[in-house]
């Protein structure tokens, strides 16, 4: 019955966060939105690439993982990826972020009907990203010349390798 009663506990017990280190930008070479995991050399080069820049000396094979999110394009700028936590639950560690969205692009977005189609939006082809039920991310961005586009990303490295990693996207409400 103790054994039990142990169990019932580790089933409740808090996420416990991960240590990480992080880097972010607005402006990646990479167009699409994606999210990508790391436990190579090369998969770490490839998740640089995608930003555009040379890769930082701080990966080790068999100690660290990353994981990059890439938004793919924004009209304008003030976009950006928010990491709300990196923790382990359970079996596995998860990455939970959120989109920053300018304010002046919300005020704009919630003047915009919603779609009366049931399409997804983001969740489109083939993206990981979580489907966008008539989130803030399903509305069209507001209009704003094109040479004024963005790509928001980041890259968390994680110092473990451990466990399979899972990526959340929180929507706003």
């Amino acid at each position: 019955m103790a054994a039990a009663l142990l169990a019932g506990f580790a089933a409740a017990a808090p996420a416990q966060t991960i240590e990480v280190r992080q880097w972010q930008g607005a402006k990646a070479a990479a167009r699409q939105p994606e999210q990508v995991v790391a436990s190579t050399n090369a998969e770490w080069r490839s998740l640089w690439s995608r930003v555009g820049v040379r890769p930082p000396d701080f990966f080790e094979p068999g100690r660290t993982s990353a994981v990059g999110i890439f938004l793919g394009l924004r009209n304008g700028d003030g976009y950006s990826v928010n990491v709300l936590s990196t923790s382990r639950r359970r079996d596995r560690i998860m990455v939970v972020f959120e989109e920053r969205v300018p304010s002046a692009a919300l005020t704009a977005q919630r003047a915009v009907p919603r779609p009366a189609s049931n399409a997804p939006a983001l969740g489109a082809g083939g993206s990981t990203f979580a489907p966008s039920s008539g989130s803030i991310a399903s509305l069209p961005p507001p209009s704003v010349p094109s040479n004024q586009t963005t790509s928001p990303w980041v890259i968390v490295l994680i110092n473990r390798t451990d466990l399979p990693i899972s990526v959340e996207q929180r929507l706003l409400r």
